[in-house]
């Protein structure tokens, strides 16, 4: 195989998974917000800070900082340093 056909392979197969993860985050997504509170939390994390969110939404930082675990574990977020981003756009 030339170089020229690798990449070309390889950007078949990265569009492939592309679509594969987007369609498991979705599903993922769906188990994820069981309210329009949640989803907005989900929508404002990585972009606004905790005590923002918790302001804006009328929810306690314990209550974030539970949908914010939940997330971890069901891997819509990763961690990074004392912050949380989500793994997918």
């Amino acid at each position: 195989m030339t170089t020229d056909e690798i990449t070309q392979s390889l950007k078949a197969i990265e569009k492939q998974l592309s679509i594969l993860v987007r369609f498991r985050y979705a599903e993922i997504k769906k188990q994820a917000f069981s309210n329009e509170t949640e989803e907005k939390a989900f929508e404002l994390t990585g972009i606004k800070g905790r005590n923002e969110i918790c302001t804006e939404l009328k929810i306690s930082p314990n209550t974030l900082s539970e949908l914010w675990s939940k997330w971890l574990e069901l891997g819509l977020l990763e961690k990074q340093g004392n912050s949380y981003k989500k793994t997918v756009e």
